[in-house]
């Protein structure tokens, strides 16, 4: 994973962003300019990554559900869209009955460019995952989020490889692509 000690906040002053540069335009424009009204409205709650004092990524977390169709479910019994999901053997009817699931959000993640490529990424979707799981305010079967894909930079191979598939197929008109995760898992 990573050598770094990393630590994370609660973000407590929109000021840290100053300086913040993921290497992305449209996402530094969105996180000077409108990430701060996202916050204040309740549509997500933030993070700050720090490695000893600096900044070095961000993050924001929503309460969400996903829906799975019938097709989506046989992939995930199947284990061939993604981590077949641990469930009881005596739960396993009521589990794929239900069309809609409790889900975690990742509204939002980036990384300083200058860390990237050096599994930050990886470490933090690892971290939100172990919260999700330890925490007991509502039941959370699923990580979801919708990933960033446009021809300047998509980040559907990193969710991949973070044990993602999509919900949806790639949508030419939409800028992401909605994917998923199971957080309880046969193979963790």
């Amino acid at each position: 994973m990573t050598d770094y000690q990393l630590s994370i906040s609660l973000l407590q002053d929109f000021n840290v962003f100053k300086d913040f540069d993921c290497g992305i335009e449209a996402m530094n424009k969105f996180i000077r300019n409108d990430f701060q009204m996202s916050i204040e409205n309740h549509f997500c709650e933030a993070y700050c990554v720090y490695c000893k004092d600096e900044l070095i990524g961000i993050f924001a977390l929503s309460f969400d559900s996903i829906d799975l169709d019938n097709d989506d479910k046989e992939d995930l019994q199947s284990g061939f869209s993604s981590r077949i999901p641990d469930i009881d053997y005596n739960y396993e009817d009521t589990f794929y009955s239900k069309r809609r699931y409790p889900a975690l959000d990742i509204a939002y993640l980036a990384i300083q460019k200058k860390w990237r490529d050096k599994h930050i990424g990886t470490a933090i979707i690892s971290e939100i995952s172990n919260r999700a799981k330890d925490q007991r305010f509502a039941g959370c079967q699923f990580l979801s989020v919708e990933a960033y894909a446009t021809s300047e930079y998509s980040a559907v191979g990193f969710y991949y490889k973070c044990g993602f598939t999509p919900s949806e197929l790639k949508n030419p008109n939409k800028d992401t692509l909605r994917m998923f995760m199971a957080l309880y898992s046969k193979e963790s």
